[in-house]
């Protein structure tokens, strides 16, 4: 009884170490939106864009970061070191829009 004890603790704090860990948080490119539009992560992480469409994108927050042209199949991801909120949209298509925000 004692051993199963200790085996749940270790799970417990296993599980706890691994929610504080940097993550990848993927943001899809596709029908020229940003799928979540809105996203939430922690300071640390990091947001992957990856581009589902045919056409090329980009992910753009002057000064804060800019993927520059990502074309379709390819990826680009952005660590956030800051709290905050930060719309972005792609220069190509002004009416595609997205907010990461940044606890």
């Amino acid at each position: 009884a004692v051993q199963t004890g200790a085996t749940s603790a270790s799970a417990v704090q296993s599980t706890a170490a691994n929610a504080n860990a940097p993550v990848v948080a993927h943001v899809a490119m596709k029908n020229i939106k940003f799928v979540p539009a809105t996203i939430e992560v922690k300071s640390g992480d990091t947001v992957e864009w990856t581009n589902d469409d045919i056409t090329a994108h980009t992910a753009t927050a002057i000064p804060f970061f800019d993927s520059g042209s990502i074309a379709s199949d390819q990826s680009w991801r952005h660590t956030f070191t800051k709290a905050g909120s930060f719309p972005y949209g792609c220069t190509f298509h002004p009416d595609m829009k997205g907010v990461v925000i940044v606890k």
